[in-house]
């Protein structure tokens, strides 16, 4: 039996085939809904839209919540959603798209967004992705003093300062009465490092940001959603 009682996990790089696809991987989501049925809350953490990530916590059949655009909303089940932020990026993700159209484009996910907004790199300006990004994190400094800027690798993220994957994390494990060292966080991103600082045990899949590897406890032999394989039997084996 484990002494971990919850674990959240990213979705894209983390439970994707790879971190060059959203592709779901299969194995992955049979081990999430193992470790869930032995007795371990898994919670999904995302920037995705809510409707992406509650359909995924739904549809595999997991008992622990799901935190979409970037930590934004909490989704629980049924018809309860939390709402953790006052703020909403539209307005500047608007004025990004007049200033930067001919780098970035929309999400299309952003009609379904009320909060956190996404933005696309176009594919012949990805290799000046940093650039791109620091142009318009200084862009929005001078604008909006409400809305921060981070880049998942997939997308440019513009999120509400009071708002993010962790302080949603914090929200989740005081609500179910899940203390920090009874918890588990997995990502591949830096960005995820968010809400992994506040677990006890911290795990990169095998291909993470060399970042964020540096920071964690554990990073499992094998990528992205094979890593979340290994992982999780390793907590079912008793050896976590």
């Amino acid at each position: 039996m484990t002494r971990y009682r919850l674990a959240a996990f990213d979705i894209d790089g983390t439970l994707s085939v790879s971190r060059d696809t959203v592709e779901l991987d299969l194995d992955a989501l049979r081990a999430l809904k193992a470790l869930d049925k032995s007795g371990v809350s898994v919670v999904l953490v995302s920037s995705n839209m809510i409707p992406a990530v509650a359909a995924l916590k739904k549809y595999i059949g997991l008992s622990g919540p799901a935190i979409g655009e970037t930590g934004c909303i909490i989704y629980w089940g049924g018809n309860e959603f939390e709402i953790l932020t006052r703020y909403s990026a539209r307005k500047i993700y608007e004025e990004i798209l007049d200033e930067f159209s001919d780098y970035i484009y929309g999400s299309w996910q952003n009609r379904f967004r009320s909060y956190d907004f996404a933005l696309k790199i176009r594919s012949e300006y990805r290799g000046k992705a940093d650039e791109i990004v620091d142009e318009i994190k200084e862009f929005v400094e001078k604008r909006d003093p409400n809305i921060k800027v981070g880049f998942s690798g997939y997308a440019i993220h513009l999120t509400p300062k009071d708002a993010g994957k962790g302080k949603a994390l914090v929200h989740v494990m005081k609500k179910l009465g899940i203390k920090s060292e009874e918890a588990i966080g997995v990502g591949d991103s830096i960005m995820d490092y968010d809400f992994i600082r506040y677990v006890g045990l911290k795990v990169a899949v095998g291909n993470a940001d060399e970042e964020l590897k540096r920071l964690v406890d554990l990073v499992t032999t094998k990528p992205s959603g094979q890593g979340v394989v290994e992982l999780v039997s390793r907590i079912l084996d008793g050896l976590l």
